[in-house]
């Protein structure tokens, strides 16, 4: 873009091009030309349906209704306007980056679009180019309850014009059968005037749909002082045709005084009552925040990371950073719901992507798992762990912040037909490698072990690589080296619940390998663990599952991208572990670091029978056929624990 020099006219646009692909630097408007980096300018305006009103056209231009009214001799601001009548109005112009414009805010009908705003509604005093270069929204989209911003197309005198006596310019858009010589006698002015402020030549043609600009003198004030763009003395006013005296105004110099007075002394004791209104209103807040930390929990977490000697410290967000983060907990960061509350995607000043869980509701139960969760995640630093980052507790429900993990659940990959991406058997045996080591991991190498109580397919998520993260520790416990397990009130999901523990109320390691083993059988079969839509027999997927494997018949119940990509041996060699997890004796399952080693070996191995010949991995002599019939032993003890859980109504959400 070039600049004028300062003594140049304005160049009229006959090429104008409105369009949302013309080019920018011409269809922006004026440049600024002169040495008036603002000045009072007017536009005409032909009234419409709807802007048919001193005050409506006011509103839309940015202009003075009553200034509005006066100009175009109208006697009340709400009059109704005959369609089509010219209307001028007065407007602000300044210089912004270069080019003359006048800024209006607008807010649009729905399914408005920047080209239909500038022809329909603003006549075309702006162009799409224009609005493209000052609002970020989709020209053919705009959303709903937004304000967009309207360049109006204005200008200054130059510094040629200013010495030859010009002190404003009208910017009249041509219409149909105008002319140069019909503009200047609509205006009062003389055609040369109108030729040389927009470099034209008496040959020279105009268009519909352009701008021209009128130049007005200040000799035109001389002989007609009430001319619209003419200042009357103090206690006049302009009926474009001369100044006569304005009864409504009068020497209110003391009155305005008395009323400054007063004024101040109203503004004094504002201030005053407002300075004092925030400083309890702060008080009020800190307080209440104090009061929310004890009641989220607060005393009891310091206390917990305290003698647990947790090391790694969680960021303390306030409510209103969190706030941000979710675009205020908006539908469309809504992620899924666990058992402890629903989860929303947020993104941190710092560009980082988050997960934010918030609670459902506020007792003391859920206080204590959300800071057990808490207390936990602190202690835990691994790789295949979802991480905590921080928490909040100033507001009336507590609050997690995990890193996010965008590639949702196992779950929804192994039980959902319509996504994109299945996941290949490298990728499944990979997931469970990690999985049991995460787990592993926790049973063995944190400072105290810690039982996750809640392993399901809806707590392991897959990041951008399909990498496993174990998730949802709101129910899990740590356990001191001198205990092997904890008695408790039975909590879990239907489906992964260790029959021993339901039984039994004692919950140890081996209860997270029974839940383990379920998730390797639904890795295998692609199946939920109880489904009501399967036939009676086959509801319980585990007691399924290990009869059709004592019959040889587990090709039957295998998800077909299994059976296509995974030799026999692979599947045989999963099976028999799955089979080993989910004993009904927990005494007699492997351990989640035997476990993790078998599926690294396998992982590993180019033929799943050398795992079968070492020893140090399988430490059970028994044969597979052995241990499918064991557990098919169990298979009626499985169903009825099943069904006594069901009764028992100890399902809790996914």
């Amino acid at each position: 873009m070039f600049y004028q020099s300062s003594h140049c006219q304005q160049t009229y646009p006959k090429d104008l091009d409105i369009s949302c692909t013309g080019i920018p630097s011409l269809s922006r408007g004026y440049f600024c030309n002169g040495t008036l980096q603002s000045c009072k300018s007017y536009v005409t305006y032909r009234s419409q349906p709807y802007y048919n009103t001193s005050d409506r056209i006011a509103s839309l231009l940015g202009s003075e209704a009553s200034t509005i009214a006066s100009i175009n001799k109208l006697s009340n601001i709400a009059d109704e306007i005959p369609s089509d009548k010219l209307i001028i109005a007065p407007i602000s112009c300044s210089c912004t980056a270069a080019v003359y414009q006048h800024f209006v805010p607008y807010r649009p009908m729905s399914g408005d679009t920047f080209l239909q705003i500038v022809n329909r509604t603003y006549q075309v005093l702006s162009s799409c180019q224009a609005m493209m270069g000052l609002n970020y929204y989709d020209a053919n989209n705009i959303p709903d309850d937004v304000e967009l911003m309207v360049p109006v197309r204005c200008a200054c005198p130059s510094e040629t014009q200013t010495s030859n006596g010009v002190i404003s310019l009208l910017a009249y858009m041509v219409t149909t059968g105008d002319s140069v010589s019909s503009i200047a006698e609509l205006f009062g002015v003389n055609v040369q005037s109108i030729l040389e402020a927009n470099m034209l030549s008496q040959d020279s043609r105009i268009y519909p749909l352009t701008p021209i600009l009128v130049p007005l003198e200040s000799k035109t004030c001389t002989k007609d002082p009430g001319s619209f763009f003419c200042d009357c003395p103090n206690g006049y006013a302009a009926d474009r045709v001369s100044c006569k005296p304005d009864p409504k105004k009068f020497q209110v110099k003391w009155i305005a005084l008395l009323g400054i007075g007063i004024g101040m002394g109203f503004l004094c004791l504002f201030l005053l009552g407002y300075k004092l209104y925030q400083f309890l209103k702060k008080r009020k807040y800190r307080i209440h925040k104090e009061k929310l930390f004890n009641q989220n929990g607060g005393l009891l977490l310091q206390e917990k990371l305290s003698s647990y000697g947790g090391s790694e410290k969680a960021k303390i967000f306030t409510a209103e950073e969190l706030q941000r983060a979710t675009d205020n907990y908006n539908e469309s960061r809504f992620l899924g719901q666990g058992g402890f509350g629903t989860v929303y995607k947020g993104m941190l000043p710092d560009g980082n992507i988050v997960a934010v869980k918030k609670s459902k509701a506020i007792n003391e139960s859920q206080i204590e798992q959300f800071i057990n969760e808490v207390v936990i995640l602190s202690q835990i630093n691994h790789r295949n762990i979802v991480k905590l980052i921080g928490c909040c507790l100033e507001t009336e429900y507590p609050l997690l912040v995990y890193e996010f993990i965008p590639n949702g659940t196992l779950s929804q990959h192994i039980h959902q037909r319509d996504l994109e991406l299945s996941l290949s058997w490298e990728h499944l045996i990979r997931i469970a490698c990690e999985v049991a080591g995460a787990v592993a991991y926790m049973h063995c190498a944190t400072s105290i072990p810690i039982l996750h109580r809640d392993i399901k397919s809806s707590n392991i998520l897959l990041d951008d690589k399909y990498a496993a993260k174990v998730s949802d520790f709101g129910t899990s416990k740590v356990v001191p080296d001198d205990k092997t397990h904890f008695t408790t009130e039975v909590k879990g999901t239907f489906g992964y619940l260790d029959p021993e523990y339901f039984q039994s109320s004692q919950f140890t390691e081996k209860s997270d390998v029974y839940s383990f083993g379920v998730v390797l059988v639904e890795l295998l079969t692609g199946e939920k663990p109880i489904s009501f839509a399967r036939d009676e027999e086959e509801r319980n997927l585990v007691a399924h599952f290990i009869a059709l494997t004592k019959e040889n018949r587990l090709h039957q119940i295998l998800q077909p991208q299994v059976a296509r990509e995974a030799s026999r041996e692979d599947i045989d060699a999963i099976a028999y572990l799955s089979v080993k997890c989910l004993r009904l004796n927990g005494k007699k399952r492997p351990t989640m670091k035997e476990v993790s080693m078998e599926l690294e070996a396998l992982r590993k191995s180019q033929k799943c029978i050398e795992i079968f010949q070492e020893p140090h991995l399988l430490r059970d002599k028994e044969s597979f056929m052995d241990i499918t019939r064991e557990s098919q032993d169990s298979v009626e003890e499985t169903i009825i624990s099943s069904l006594e859980m069901k009764s028992a109504s100890i399902l809790t959400s996914a």
